[in-house]
């Protein structure tokens, strides 16, 4: 199978690292996004980010669509898409932007996800306290690209997995809050 360098089926673009501070308003113009709200959740809402007012919110990247967002910096390098956009996100700093040109988005990121292609990442960090991801060798690391309709089937499928894990987990923490509740339950009855 083809492969080809990842700067060669897709942009990837680093913001600069934001070093003012943004305050946090409920008529904000603008999502702030993280480093940690990349690593810490399964998936991807821009609902749940820092909503601030930014003056200038233009005058650095924003996140579009379909865009592939990984952490710069860390310990863990996860991928996460954009499947819908309703406000402008500004990425702080220390995250890559992965804008897919010639390749499925769904099937790239299923592909920068996968066990084998996470172990190549981790070959390439540097640092030695907190490791990170240089860009040129984010743009550098190689792709497997089949044909578009078997990169759309992958894409599908990985999908529904994406989905299945998070009822899953919604599954698991039902069960967890219905356990709390009967033991609290219990205690109150026993206690009194």
């Amino acid at each position: 199978m083809a492969t080809q360098a990842l700067a060669d089926v897709a942009v990837v673009a680093s913001p600069l690292t934001f070093r003012g501070t943004f305050e946090e308003s409920q008529h904000g113009n603008v999502r702030l996004l993280t480093i940690k709200d990349l690593v810490s959740r399964n998936s991807f809402d821009a609902e749940k980010l820092t909503l601030v007012h930014a003056d200038r919110p233009a005058s650095r990247i924003s996140i579009s669509v379909n865009d592939i967002l990984m952490p710069a910096r860390g310990f863990n390098y996860p991928a996460r898409i954009v499947l819908n956009l309703n406000e402008t996100i500004l990425p702080t700093g220390q995250i890559h932007i992965i804008r897919p040109q010639s390749i499925e988005p769904l099937y790239l990121l299923w592909y920068l996800n996968r066990k084998k292609t996470q172990e190549r990442i981790s070959m390439q960090l540097t640092g030695s306290t907190i490791q990170s991801l240089k860009k040129s060798d984010l743009q550098r690391l190689q792709i497997e690209v089949p044909p578009l309709k078997i990169q759309k089937i992958i894409g599908d499928v990985n999908v529904l997995n994406l989905r299945r894990e998070g009822i899953r987990k919604e599954l698991q923490d039902l069960e967890n809050k219905k356990i709390e509740l009967a033991c609290e339950l219990a205690i109150d009855k026993l206690g009194n």
